[in-house]
């Protein structure tokens, strides 16, 4: 298992670097070509969410805004198709390998300071990848962004991510390609080995126009060569091949090779068995690298960051490697998404606990309802009813208000606002075929629009004067015989408004095709329903009088809709007489 490092650390699109990390198709760069790459198995998402990580980079203001870690397992470290299957062998060592990674990288840093990350997977290759997304930030204790590097440029951060990965070879007993056996005759940095390999995968050839991989894949085809396989017949042909782009060979100290030109600041450094790194006399200098040695690397960087970032605020606590390893903190999803979800062989002893359990959390949720249910019933005992019970009997019962408005949401015939009715205001008089003295906008064109809309006036009067001048109209032109309605035949209680409301309103539309009818209502209950040249009055004591210009059958069969949507006897509806004095259940 090797920890690499990508170079990459911002980009210009808002979308990387999870669109290249997790996309099942990418576009990557063969030579100077740029070819498609369908990556099948797609990529899996082991950890995090990459639309926070990704927002986390975004809003940051550095110039460097995230770094990318690969961890390369060799193909017989872990079986690629059971680890996509789910089996626990293959994947309890990788959340291993994650989480211990993490643990390094933020060494002394504590969770909740620590920035997002998002965890994926490449295995298209026939081996595993893991590709760990880091924004580069840490927050501190008083609450500040600060710039955060987990792999800076130094030999001892190279070193301690070294023990991390010879610490994790040992125990899962995964190749080391640190170790002796596992030298590579040469290799380059990590970014240009990766391109090489996929050039490898594509049968792709590079040319001059891209110097250090045309150099790095000649150094490849001369370390496999006969000629090649030591020191000193590998410089000639390397020479060679540098000399094409214009580099020519430097040693540098251990037995490296780096490849200058004078046009690029940045050499490129090869190293190997062919070049005598790989010696026997350099292996004896090679040692392992202990637990007590891994320890010592988190204490240094845990003791940096601590000072750096919070002023030697922060208790660092060391993780139990050894513990961390049986039994990591990190849980991966079960399998590839792709995949079928692994089914366990079932156990009789396990089976038995897992429904005792499941038996155990159905009996806490169910006193958990009972004692909420207790707890409610309580508090609703206590409360006092009577106040539900006089809000109950102010909602059914229509009031009036002096505010017109109150009364707004009861729409008269023409949908529109039916406002409360005055007792009468001003002279008596007689317009457009109505009389005045019932309210404002009954038959009163002075105070209502041409569509007999209701609208608001200033109250006098009293409702009986109402009623009187209503009786002293009896026998004026155009008056209508007066009624009275017996509601103690048929009701047993009391009517509410609104039952008398929806009566003259479904009456009205049953009789007249009018649409410019209103139906009022004054403070006492008495209502009345006015056309364009005529109105009928309910008195609260059940006299019903009419004038204007109205056809006695159609009065007739006004009020007997009226009745019948009561569920009234048309027989409780008797001519008024003078002498006539009985008194009616209140409307």
């Amino acid at each position: 298992m090797l920890i690499g490092w990508s170079p990459h650390q911002a980009s210009a699109n808002l979308h990387q670097p999870s669109a290249y990390l997790l996309d099942s198709k990418v576009l990557k760069a063969v030579g100077k070509s740029r070819v498609w790459e369908v990556r099948e198995p797609a990529p899996e998402l082991l950890l995090g969410q990459p639309s926070i990580v990704q927002s986390a980079i975004s809003a940051l203001r550095f110039e460097k805004k995230y770094r990318v870690a690969t961890l390369s397992f060799a193909a017989s470290d872990i079986d690629v198709a059971a680890f996509n299957a789910g089996e626990r062998a293959a994947r309890d060592p990788v959340a291993a390998a994650i989480d211990l990674f993490l643990e390094m990288a933020f060494a002394g840093v504590p969770e909740p300071n620590r920035p997002p990350v998002f965890a994926g997977t490449h295995t298209h290759t026939g081996r595993l990848e893991i590709n760990i997304a880091m924004p580069r930030f840490v927050w501190t204790p008083a609450g500040e962004l600060r710039s955060y590097n987990p792999y800076p440029p130094m030999k001892g951060s190279q070193n301690a991510w070294d023990a991390l990965g010879d610490f994790l070879t040992k125990t899962f007993d995964w190749e080391n390609p640190r170790s002796p056996d596992n030298a590579r005759a040469v290799a380059g940095p990590d970014w240009l080995e990766k391109r090489v390999a996929a050039a490898l995968r594509d049968n792709v050839k590079f040319t001059t126009a891209t110097p250090k991989l045309f150099m790095l894949q000649g150094a490849k085809r001369i370390a496999a060569s006969r000629q090649g396989r030591d020191r000193a017949g590998f410089l000639p042909l390397m020479t060679k091949v540098a000399a094409a782009v214009k580099y020519y060979p430097e040693p540098r100290p251990g037995g490296a090779l780096a490849l200058v030109s004078e046009t690029d600041p940045h050499p490129l450094v090869l190293h190997g068995t062919c070049l005598g790194t790989g010696t026997a006399a350099e292996r004896a200098l090679l040692r392992p690298y202990p637990k007590r040695t891994l320890s010592e690397y988190w204490h240094r960087r845990a003791a940096w960051n601590t000072s750096r970032y919070a002023k030697d605020a922060w208790a660092p606590t060391e993780p139990d490697w050894e513990e961390r390893v049986q039994t990591p903190q990190l849980a991966l999803p079960s399998c590839h998404p792709d995949m079928p979800r692994p089914m366990q062989a079932p156990q009789r002893f396990a089976t038995v606990a897992r429904r005792f359990a499941a038996e155990l959390r159905r009996l806490r949720e169910h006193l958990a309802r009972t004692t909420a249910h207790a707890l409610i019933g309580a508090c609703l005992a206590t409360f006092d009813r009577r106040a539900l019970r006089r809000i109950t009997t102010r909602l059914e019962t229509l009031s009036y208000d002096h505010n017109p408005s109150h009364h707004g949401t009861l729409g008269g015939l023409d949908e529109r606002p039916l406002q409360s009715s005055s007792a009468g205001a001003g002279p008596a008089r007689r317009a457009g075929g109505g009389r005045g003295g019932h309210g404002p906008g009954l038959g009163d064109e002075r105070h209502s629009p041409r569509d007999g809309a209701a609208q608001p006036r200033p109250r006098s009067g009293s409702p009986g004067d109402q009623r009187e001048r209503i009786c002293d109209k009896a026998g004026a032109a155009g008056d209508l015989p007066g009624y009275r309605l017996d509601q103690g035949a048929a009701l047993s209680g009391c009517l509410r408004a609104i039952d008398m409301i929806r009566a003259l309103r479904g009456a009205a539309q049953s009789v007249s095709a009018q649409r410019n009818i209103a139906i009022g209502m004054d403070h006492e209950g008495s209502f009345n329903v006015a056309g364009p040249n005529w109105e009928i009055a309910f008195a609260r004591t059940g006299e019903i009088t009419g004038i204007g210009d109205l056809s006695q059958e159609d009065y007739e069969t006004f009020l007997h809709a009226v009745c019948d949507r009561l569920q009234i006897s048309p027989g409780a509806l008797q001519p008024r007489e003078e002498s006539d004095t009985a008194f009616s259940p209140s409307l």
